[in-house]
């Protein structure tokens, strides 16, 4: 730990680091025996844990840029020697931040009467906001060995948004002095800025049914039973509603019925909205190595599986096997090449000793090795990594969202007719695939029976008609790019705004849909996972490439809306001279500074493509920022930026 303060460090017995923080010319303030470390965050609040050897007045400062300081006076308890163990008190301390801003950095401190006791280095974290995010999974880690200190450096560099565990996460039996020294300490520096959501294991509950590991977390406590807060729980990070159970003593005692958590369960799924749904549990349902016939592991299979499964959750992470293990799409443990299905994944490869793999027909994959799992959420995609502690990748794979349902359709005026083929399910915005549709922007077109067949446009002006299909917008054909059975991109006019509705007519028959225009969209495009933006050689902005203080950047997207000026013809390219210019305001907001672009409306050469020029400004921290383009108070989607600067925390 660095501080600028001086003061005095030293070892206890077990390898806890004491510090003592003492400004100049005052007296000796409280003695931190545990670093601050974030919990609970979410879009609009975040709750920072400490603990001290002595009761006292403390609290958190917190502020984002550009604002002033805001106090919060901590609660504390103490934890009894009789949980500890230890031979001094140990005093828990809790600040709850609320009213906080999605998406946004805030730098903390921890003072004590005026003093600070933890953060003149700038302590700093990000809450949970709309758009891409990373996050990081592994378990069975806590036995500080060689191979989990190995990994957490490793992890350390991943700067995620947040960070799972799957359970063990202090061998051999979970005592608070365990805790502390083979879990808080191990990643001290990682927990500091990314909150960590974990779930109990067996171990923990070697010590009075994992009484340290609830003394030490303070996770979501939103709709849980009072007995049970702590134990399980559910929170929301952008599109991705992830689920957090206990399949020791809850477990049991929901299938015994006289415990709650089941039924909790299918209801906290049945309220949730968000597309991406995730589980984290440490005994794994489907386990195939020193496990496979866990007792535990067959009452996770038997009662928890079918509620996962019939609310399509995605994906489930566990432990418990100490190995890497990736399951084949399963419905009722059977594989399956379509519909509905989860994924389960075991991480339990985080530092204890490993153990052997076996093949079985589930399995995509499995490797006895240590290791961590990045997952990258972007959308309608998500991506898995699994990293082995030589920092090689062990395993890929990628899930996708189903396009999203058609909007509701009119009532017919008419009969339909049931031998026409053609459908239309969904009108989406072509770079973000969400409804939100603007004047000129692009547009992709789900459905089926589209096209006769595949065919795209082949020059400038775009044509109105391939393969025999036609899209028209109140009766007025639109610019075709690309047209097969399933999908179809086009060009909205600039001339609608409001209620409008699209046709697309085939060989085979036509169908409609109620689409609503707005005046401005915004919507940035990808190139794999990384943003449209582009230096001005032409180069992509990525993380092994990032961009830097100063530099001119361009980002390529859709949905500005009418530019000024006279328009080209319907599907022409954009000119060059005159440069047509989107009506304002534009700002791009990169990280929390927000920028007024050198240039901002159509690409010269491209139908319908709009790009905006800037500035990176000063200042930004290294790593990936968020950043999103507003146009005339429409927001974009926000994505992840590379960016390379010096970090105030080093």
């Amino acid at each position: 730990m660095r501080s600028r303060s001086r003061g005095t460090a030293w070892l206890l017995g077990g390898g806890i680091l004491v510090v003592a923080a003492m400004p100049p010319a005052a007296a000796q303030g409280p003695i931190l025996v545990r670093y601050p470390y974030l919990q609970n965050v979410s879009s609009d609040r975040a709750t920072i844990l400490w603990g001290a050897r002595e009761p006292g007045v403390s609290a958190v400062q917190y502020a984002a840029a550009g604002t002033a300081w805001t106090t919060v006076t901590a609660s504390q308890s103490r934890v009894p020697d009789t949980l500890t163990g230890l031979s001094f008190g140990y005093y828990r301390y809790q600040v709850d931040l609320t009213g906080l801003r999605p998406g946004v950095e805030y730098v903390y401190r921890v003072v004590h009467e005026g003093r600070i006791l933890a953060g003149e280095d700038a302590l700093r974290f990000r809450t949970a906001g709309p758009g891409p995010f990373r996050f990081l999974v592994f378990g069975d880690s806590g036995t500080g060995s060689l191979e989990q200190r190995s990994l957490a450096q490793l992890i350390l560099r991943e700067r995620p948004a947040l960070v799972l565990h799957t359970g063990d996460l202090a061998y051999t039996r979970g005592t608070f002095l365990q805790m502390l020294t083979r879990y808080l300490d191990i990643y001290q520096d990682l927990f500091k800025r990314a909150p960590v959501f974990p779930t109990p294991g067996n171990h923990e509950y070697e010590t009075e049914s994992a009484a340290p590991y609830l003394a030490l977390h303070a996770p979501p406590t939103d709709g849980v039973p009072l007995p049970d807060r702590g134990r399980y729980y559910s929170f929301d990070w952008g599109d991705a509603h992830f689920v957090s159970l206990d399949t020791n003593l809850p477990l049991a005692r929901a299938v015994q019925g006289s415990g709650a958590m089941l039924q909790w369960l299918d209801q906290d799924l049945t309220r949730s909205r968000r597309p991406w749904r995730m589980a984290l549990l440490h005994h794994a349902p489907y386990p195939t190595s020193i496990h496979e016939n866990d007792a535990t592991s067959a009452l996770v299979r038997a009662h928890i599986v079918p509620i996962l499964e019939r609310h399509n959750v995605q994906l489930v992470f566990s432990g418990h096997e100490h190995n890497y293990q990736h399951s084949k799409p399963l419905r009722g443990g059977q594989p399956v090449e379509s519909g509905p299905a989860t994924v389960y994944v075991i991480s339990g490869g985080g530092g204890a000793a490993l153990y052997p793999v076996v093949p079985r027909p589930p399995l995509a994959y499995a490797e006895s090795a240590h290791h961590y799992i990045r997952v990258d959420v972007e959308g309608p995609r998500l991506t898995l990594q699994a990293v082995r502690i030589d920092s090689q990748e062990i395993d890929r794979f990628t899930l996708t969202l189903p396009p999203p349902p058609a909007p509701p359709a009119p009532p017919p005026v008419s009969p339909p007719v049931t031998t026409n083929p053609v459908t239309v399910e969904a009108v989406v915005n072509a770079a973000s695939f969400t409804p939100g549709l603007a004047s000129g922007s692009l547009i992709s077109i789900f459905g089926r029976a589209l096209a006769s067949t595949e065919a795209r446009a082949a020059r400038l002006p775009l044509p109105h008609q391939l393969s025999s299909t036609t899209v028209t917008l109140n009766g007025r054909s639109l610019p075709l790019l690309y047209v097969s059975s399933t999908q179809i991109n086009a060009k909205l006019r600039y001339d609608v705004e409001g209620p409008a509705i699209l046709r697309v007519t085939t060989s085979q028959g036509s169908a409609e849909a109620s689409l609503m225009i707005q005046e401005t969209a915004p919507a940035v495009f990808r190139v794999g996972r990384s943003p449209a933006v582009a230096r001005l050689d032409g180069t992509l902005v990525t993380v092994g490439a990032p961009a830097v203080a100063g530099e001119t950047l361009c980002v390529y997207l859709t949905g500005l809306g009418r530019p000024e000026g006279p328009l080209p013809p319907s599907g022409a390219a954009a000119p060059a001279a005159p440069l047509l210019v989107a009506r304002g305001p534009i700002r791009v907001i990169i990280g929390d500074r927000s920028v007024t672009p050198l240039f901002a409306g159509l690409t010269p050469g491209f139908a319908g493509l709009y790009q905006v020029n800037f500035t990176v400004p000063e200042g930004l921290p290294s790593g990936t920022v968020s950043f999103h383009v507003v146009a005339r108070e429409a927001p974009s989607d926000t994505l992840s930026l590379a960016v390379q600067a010096p970090d105030p925390t080093r």
